[in-house]
């Protein structure tokens, strides 16, 4: 991105400028500088868009991420007016059923649809609300929130400042060291945490070194008691969190009576450890996995085997 463009898009997302500059590498006054320039910048974009120009065509125009172009196409209007432009469905019942669309997030296999973030937004925030995203991964959540006229601060331990200058470096140590946490210090502390941490299940496939998912069965689960603990005691009492987890299953390769199941973290585990640091559960949700990794002659297989995989997952809801 150009660097007109990355301002563009973190002011749009609300962080703050002095976070802003410190990000980019630039001083202040430049910043100042490019910002003048930022009603300019989209001017053609919405004229473009005015004369009924589709968002990806002038996303590919102007060579703008096509959430940032949301962003602008949906200005000045209610959250059920976005799921109908988006042509999303709003499902009001407690499973949220939907495939991954590619227009947001880098388009990771794995990562969450973007329609289960914005009905999280929809039900529990509101428009111009501060969203927080501490392990943000492909940028789902911050690319949704634009789209849904939220606030994001976004973290990860990946640093991608050229394609996602939105998603900060930061490395949640495992002893718990996180006073320097750059949201801490901020003005305003946020009023929904929107948090789906790495698998464990990668813990026996390996992963990235310093990743969470590297952590035994244990420790896992103190690392998320522990941050539990400090979410609840830095931010808004009435902040919430939306626990995004699955069930963790020694299944792979293994027929479903034999599986051990103290090897395994289930849906209750994560609401008694939400429970013991505070945290009040209010709603849970089901956001299926798509089944379509287990068929073909992988499902055949586990047919066979008798393996039953996982593609349940959870929104765990919690104040």
């Amino acid at each position: 991105m150009a660097l007109d463009l990355k301002i563009f898009h973190l002011n749009q997302l609300g962080i703050p400028q002095e976070r802003i500059a410190k990000r980019l590498d630039i001083p202040q006054k430049t910043l100042s500088n490019h910002s003048a320039k930022m009603p300019e910048l989209a001017f053609w974009l919405n004229s473009d868009l005015t004369k009924g120009f589709s968002v990806p065509l002038v996303a590919e125009k102007h060579g703008w991420p096509e959430p940032l172009v949301w962003s602008q196409a949906l200005q000045g209007i209610d959250d059920l007016s976005r799921f109908n432009s988006l042509y999303w469905d709003l499902q009001p019942w407690d499973v949220w059923d939907f495939k991954a669309d590619n227009r947001f997030g880098d388009g990771n296999p794995e990562q969450i649809s973007a329609q289960v973030i914005a009905h999280i937004l929809y039900f529990f925030s509101l428009q111009n609300d501060l969203i927080f995203d501490p392990m943000a991964g492909s940028g789902v959540c911050a690319d949704t929130c634009l789209a849904m006229n939220r606030r994001c601060w976004s973290f990860d331990m990946v640093d991608r400042p050229d394609i996602r200058p939105e998603i900060e470096p930061y490395y949640w140590d495992m002893e718990g060291n996180w006073e320097d946490m750059p949201i801490l210090s901020a003005r305003e502390k946020p009023d929904l945490i929107i948090w789906e941490p790495s698998w464990f299940e990668k813990n026996a496939r390996g992963g990235p070194e310093k990743n969470i998912s590297r952590l035994s069965k244990k420790d896992y689960l103190q690392f998320l008691e522990t941050s539990f603990l400090f979410l609840k005691k830095h931010f808004k009492n009435k902040t919430r969190l939306a626990f995004i987890n699955r069930d963790y299953r020694d299944y792979y390769d293994c027929p479903a009576y034999k599986e051990d199941p103290k090897k395994a973290i289930l849906f209750v585990d994560y609401c008694k450890i939400l429970k013991k640091t505070g945290w009040d559960v209010k709603y849970v949700v089901l956001v299926p996995l798509s089944s379509e990794l287990f068929e073909g002659e992988h499902g055949k297989y586990m047919q066979e085997k008798g393996i039953l995989a996982t593609t349940g997952r959870h929104v765990i809801m919690s104040v």
